[in-house]
Formats: structure tokens, sequence, C-alpha cells
């Protein structure tokens, strides 16, 4: 009759290595810590009834996928000793080791042994079993030092430019230097350009991942496997395009060039919950990369993703070229594209339709909410392509003049007066100059005794005093000028926009979004012939939108 102790021979062992004891060599290497269990279980003459092994993941996390086999087994009966190389094998979180090994193990009859520790459950009363509880809080403790340690390492490693990523995003691979910075994979980053372009020019997201998916083009993770033979997925892989990945293309900054890390954080060494740093902690590098788009294909892509720029598409024509650009002068409501339908003869065969602007509001509560604000389609698109001509066309005349003319377009605007602040600006920092120089004679000369102490503390007070007055003067003054600087950038951008559209005959959503801010539209006083009030505000040189901001 076999004593119970000798029935306990159906052996698990259980071998783990993370990241970052990967750092300790091969005396914590997978099959170091396998050849040293098998030894001691054949030296004992027990049955190897399975080998459960995690590659890559933490002690602290007990989610790990060989280590929950391996207690789904024990409970089952399949297996009923588990051995491990030391205790920080099989956890570094002290309280669920205790748990495991005070509570569940016992409650299932199951024999556990960690050969290095010299703890075995077989013997409760070992000076080592003693020990237990202080060797599981030693190596949790040495688990938040190594977590502490590896975050200070990818801070700084961060802030200085090394990329970490194990993947660089579709459209780059990573570098073979010091900082694996990425670099362009051409295949790619030609689907990342079309992509832009295409959002740019009006298309959706949606519209855009079928014409990919049309074009068989594969998608990103697809295209990974496919050029690398693996992929940061541990599921099955999709060929195929979705809306939700164009969105993310269109949001990832490397593609104009800048590099940004330390975007997200886990709550603690023990819990891995992924959480979103805020902005101001990320580390960001512009031009660390070679950037696949320019910063105007950018800007224009971000334009349009503003909720009141995206517009609605119909069945009948699509995106409407001044969808979610056009206003109620009064009310500030959307402007809504309808249809006026003519249908003729007994089967009402549709003859006729036309399409019409009116007030979002008035079209869905009627003239207790809004009034009238009708207008033609075909009036409101020669009407706007008749003024981009006209402002093309000034500019092309005279472009100094036209210049001169958007400045003061924006100075009434923005209320900035430009006129003596560089005058007022050198003046201020020649007497500031003169300042420092006066104080410091007075010092000299307290120092010498030339002057009574009494004299010189007043001249000081008075001096630092209006150096004081005149420093917050030339801030202003220096914000003003900054602000004028970029408003004169701006008005050089839109020259340099508007004359692509010297010729246009036709209004497109891409030449829309290119140019117009917004435009507003008077009320309509139900006769044709009476004069209204429509602007059509140009983006660089007029005031921002009424709404959707």
């Amino acid at each position: 009759m076999k004593s119970k102790q000798e029935q306990l021979n159906k052996v698990g062992i259980y071998l783990r290595l993370s990241r970052d004891d990967e750092r300790a060599g091969e005396s914590l290497s997978i099959e170091n810590q396998r050849t040293i269990l098998e030894k001691y279980v054949a030296e004992n003459g027990w049955e190897l009834t399975e080998v459960y092994a995690d590659d890559g993941w933490s002690g602290t996390n007990f989610n790990r996928p060989q280590v929950q086999r391996m207690l789904e087994d024990a409970k089952s009966g399949r297996i009923n000793v588990i051995i491990v190389k030391d205790l920080s094998r099989f956890g570094r979180n002290y309280i669920e080791v205790g748990q495991y090994i005070d509570y569940i193990f016992p409650l299932y009859d199951i024999r556990f042994i960690a050969l290095n520790d010299n703890i075995d459950t077989a013997d409760r009363d070992s000076s080592s079993m003693e020990m237990m509880p202080i060797m599981n809080v030693f190596n949790e403790w040495h688990a938040a030092n190594t977590s502490k340690k590896v975050r200070a390492v990818r801070r700084a490693n961060a802030r200085a430019g090394k990329y970490q990523a194990a993947f660089a995003p579709y459209g780059y691979i990573a570098g073979t230097d010091e900082k694996r910075t990425p670099v362009i994979d051409e295949e790619a980053a030609s689907i990342v350009r079309g992509i832009f372009e295409m959002y740019a020019s009006g298309m959706s997201a949606k519209k855009i991942a079928d014409k990919l998916n049309g074009d068989g083009i594969l998608a990103p993770a697809a295209y990974m496997k496919d050029k690398v033979g693996r992929t940061k997925r541990r599921t099955e892989i999709c060929p195929y395009w979705s809306p939700c990945t164009i969105l993310q293309f269109l949001r990832n900054r490397m593609y104009i060039g800048e590099l940004i890390q330390l975007r997200y954080t886990t709550v603690s060494y023990k819990n891995h919950k992924s959480i979103r740093k805020d902005e101001s902690e990320w580390a960001i590098i512009k031009d660390a990369v070679e950037p696949i788009i320019d910063r105007e294909l950018w800007d224009k892509c971000q334009e349009r993703k503003k909720p009141y720029r995206r517009g609605r598409s119909t069945k009948r024509s699509g995106v409407d070229p001044l969808s979610g650009l056009m206003f109620c002068a009064d009310c500030g409501s959307t402007m809504r594209l309808a249809w006026n339908t003519t249908h003729r003869g007994k089967d009402r065969k549709l003859v006729n339709y036309r399409q019409n602007y009116n007030c979002g509001a008035y079209s869905r509560s009627g003239k207790y909410f809004c009034s009238s604000h009708y207008i033609k389609f075909s009036d409101m698109q020669s009407l706007v392509i008749a003024d981009i001509r006209d402002q093309a066309n000034f500019v092309l005349e005279n472009e100094d003049e036209a210049r001169a003319e958007f400045i003061k377009r924006k100075e009434r605007q923005t209320n900035l007066q430009s006129a003596g602040d560089e005058r007022k600006y050198r003046e201020g920092v020649e007497r500031l100059s003169e300042l420092d120089t006066l104080i410091q004679s007075v010092y000299e000369d307290k120092v010498l005794k030339k002057v009574p102490e009494e004299i010189c503390i007043g001249l000081l007070e008075k001096y630092q005093t209006e150096k004081e007055q005149l420093e917050t003067e030339l801030n202003v003054i220096n914000e003003r000028l900054i602000r004028l600087r970029q408003e004169k950038s701006d008005v050089d951008e839109f020259i340099r926009r508007i004359k692509r559209y010297a010729d246009v005959t036709e209004l497109t959503r891409e030449l829309c979004l290119d140019i117009i801010e917004y435009i507003t539209v008077d009320r309509y006083s139900g006769d044709k012939d009476t004069p209204r009030s429509i602007h059509i505000y140009y983006k660089f040189i007029d005031k921002k939108p009424i709404k959707g901001e």
C-alpha cells in the first residue's frame, strides 16, 4: 500500500520569464528552468505530466494563460504536484501567492514545491515555510522596484527620441540606428498619402475604406504579416480596411514627422490597465522622423474633421460642396439642402426636381423658430464661384495691393492696430538698455560713495519702477506684433491658395474646404428681386466660425 505522499507523483512544472528577467541572462532562461526541474522530477522518480511556460509575462499578473491552464489541471486532478524553480517564478504578488499556497492548493490537495527556496508544502513545519511570507513580500518589492527603474529608463529614452514601440506605424519600418528611428516604407507610404488626399478632397472614411478594399489593398495588420511574417495582433487578422482604421491614420502625427511617446501608462505595477495620460505629459519631438505628408495636407484634413465641416451625404448627390459651411444669419442654424420635386401622369413619374437651401431650424420648426432663408442651389453656387474668381483676379492683378487690403481687413476684425507698435518697441528696448546702464552707474556711485546713499536709493527705486513698467508695456506690444506677423503669414497663405481658383467653373468639396471658412445667408423676403445680404468669410483673412468650434 503506497503512502499518501508516494501517490502524489503527477507533476506539472511551471516556467516563467518576463522581459525584465531576460536581462539576468541564461540563469533565468526558460530552458535553464526546464532543465533544472525535469532533472529534479526524474531524480525523485515522479511522473512529469505537463510543462507550463509563460514567456514574456510579468509575475504581478496572475491572468497568464499557462498559469491559468495549470491551475485548471490541478483543480481537475490531472496534476497534483506543482514545481517551480523559485517563488518569484510563480508570482510576485505576495497576496495572491499566499492565497494559492495557504488556501487554494490545500483545498485541492496539491503539493507545491519552490526548489531554490526550499519551499515544500508537504513539510509545513520547516523553517523555509515560516520564511515564505517574507520571501513573497521581498519578491513583490523587487517587482515594484524593477517597475520604477524600467519606467524611468523608458521616460529618459522617450525624451531622448529613442523609438520604443515594437512596430512602426503603417507607412514606416523601424530603423536600424541606435534610436530605431522609423524610416519610410515607400510602398505603404504611398497608400497613406492617398488616404489623406482622398479625405481632404471630401471623401468620407467609409468611402476611402471601400475604395482601398475594392482595389485589393491589404489592411495594415495583413500587410505587416505578408511583408515581415509577423504581427502585433494575437487574434485572427482581417485583411480589410475599416473606417476606424482610416480615422486612426488621420490622427497619427508621425505622418508629419512628429515622434510622440509616453501617451499611455498603467495604473500600477500590479494593475496593468492602460490609461491615457494628459498631453502635457507626453514626450513630443518634432521633426524626429521623415514626414510622409506635408503640413498643408495635414491641416486640411484636421480642419475637415471638425463636426460642422464633415457635411451630410445624400443618396441623390453625395456630399454637397457647401454642406456644413452655410449658416442662417439670424439664428445661426446650418442651412439645409432640400429638393422640390415635380411629378406628372398617373404613374407620378418624376419630371423635374430643384435643389434649394433654407434655414435648418425653419425647415424643422417653421416660422415660430425662424424665418425663411430660401435660396436656389444654382444661384448660391454661381454667387460663390463669382466671388472666388473676383478674389483670385484681385490678387493676380495687383498682389501687393491685395495683401495690404487683406491685412487691413484682418486688423479691423481683431482690433489690432500695428501703426507705431514697431517704433514703440524699438524705442522701449533702447530705453531698457539705458536704464540698465543707469542702475549700474548708481550702484557704482553708491559703492564709491560719490553720491549720498539716500539719493542713490531714490534713483534706484525710480529707475527700477520705470524699468518694470516698460517691460510690461513691451510684453503687450510684442504680443501684438507676434499676432500681427501671424496674421500677415495667414494672408500670404490665403493669397497662395486663392490663386489656384482664378478660372474655377464648378464648386468642389475640396475647393470649399480649402478656402471658405463659412457663409451666412440673410432672410428671404419672398421677392427674388429684393436685395439680401450673403457674406462669404474666407479662411486666414476672416473671423472664425460662429458655431461648431
